[in-house]
């Protein structure tokens, strides 16, 4: 079975992805298992029992599941073994613990939570005009070629692919907005992407503060707390959350008369909902570090000009199309290249392809990108470029 499925997985593995790894270990791998988290706490309330009441000797097999069915809706509260519960039954009724039923219902709203950022990248990074997918589908062909001859063709292609992109970004003219400046100025799809890790790491304390919310506390490390008592042998009937065996009040009328019943019941889900819980909080606690790291990088690597430089001139230096270190002139037409051929967006790009590719398949691109760009300048085709009648290193 493993073998039958085996080229699939490494079909996801080695495809290539419009965003990183980070990105991918929110809305890919931590939606899926609060996903499975989801549904094992379902199975375990729908199929299985969750709860199971201690009633009456009175009480028949009907009225046992009524009032099993009953609490499990209606929700129940934890009195402390050394304690009487409370003779008000309105203070009963406000202590009542609730959230349990809600659980696999509230796991899978907050795994389409970790999913929406990548929705709304997929579903805005086309207004830039620029098909991201494709670009990176075909910087990906070069890597199945170790062929030289065919290895510089399909480089080639890419980096035709690549220019292609970027110059149908900058045709594309409306009248006004804030969408089409962006897109003249070659900058949307990288502050598109670094909108969309903001969102990412949004969605992190959004997912504590739901956590707090739901389970009734205002303590935002519940887990950490959690964790310890686990660790140190405090148990759950000390504490009171997570409480595996709670009280239930309801009434029957008979023959128009109203009955009170208070019952004991267990509260089985609330074993697996502690353990899937706890972990989640630590799970979201990592997401949260490795996103926050991720963003100051991605930040500090799109929207610093001299960072985008950097990144381009070191595979320059590296393929011997500039000097070790760049004359006067150099620089100027490094500055040109960067700023005004390949743009914050081309420069976003060779990022996701360094990202997925490796340094030497955008080292390749680079070096064919500016070859093309030096083409171009020295048929004039920008005319505020620097002096055509210099030569450079080809």
């Amino acid at each position: 079975m493993l073998g039958a499925i085996a080229p699939y997985i490494g079909r996801i593995r080695r495809s290539y992805q419009s965003n990183d790894v980070v990105d991918r270990l929110s809305y890919q791998y931590t939606a899926l298992l609060v996903a499975i988290g989801a549904l094992t706490l379902a199975a375990t309330q729908y199929v299985g029992k969750p709860i199971q009441c201690w009633v009456p000797a009175q009480f028949t097999g009907a009225w046992e599941k009524y009032a099993e069915t009953y609490c499990f809706i209606k929700g129940s509260y934890f009195v402390p073994n050394d304690e009487h519960p409370d003779e008000d039954f309105v203070a009963r009724d406000e202590a009542v613990v609730g959230y349990y039923q809600w659980v696999p219902l509230m796991l899978a709203v907050q795994a389409f939570m970790f999913y929406f950022p990548c929705f709304l990248w997929q579903a805005f990074n086309p207004s830039s005009g620029i098909n991201v997918k494709d670009v990176l589908e075909s910087a990906a062909k070069v890597k199945k070629n170790v062929r030289t001859s065919e290895r510089e063709k399909e480089v080639s292609k890419a980096a035709s692919h690549l220019i292609e992109a970027l110059e149908l970004q900058r045709e594309l003219k409306t009248d006004a907005g804030f969408i089409s400046k962006m897109r003249k100025s070659g900058n949307f799809l990288s502050t598109l992407y670094l909108f969309t890790k903001v969102l990412y790491l949004v969605n992190i304390f959004w997912q504590f503060h739901i956590f707090a919310v739901f389970l009734n506390t205002s303590n935002y490390f519940w887990g950490w707390d959690t964790f310890m008592n686990i660790t140190s042998g405090i148990q759950w009937d000390q504490t009171g959350f997570f409480p595996r065996v709670t009280m239930c009040d309801f009434t029957v009328r008979v023959l128009g008369a109203l009955h009170r019943w208070t019952v004991q019941c267990v509260l089985m889900i609330n074993m697996f909902t502690e353990k899937i819980y706890v972990f989640f909080w630590f799970w979201f606690l990592l997401v949260g570090v490795i996103t926050t790291l991720s963003l100051v990088y991605w930040i500090f690597a799109l929207a610093s000009k001299s960072s985008r430089r950097q990144f381009v001139s070191k595979y320059l230096r590296c393929m011997n199309l500039v000097s070790l270190h760049p004359n006067k002139e150099e620089n100027r037409y490094i500055d040109s290249f960067v700023n005004n051929f390949v743009t914050g967006d081309g420069v976003f790009l060779l990022r996701l392809i360094q990202t997925n590719g490796g340094d030497l398949l955008v080292s390749e691109i680079v070096a064919s990108l500016f070859r093309e760009y030096m083409k171009r300048h020295d048929r004039e085709v920008f005319g505020d470029s620097p002096d055509t009648t210099a030569t450079m290193p080809r």
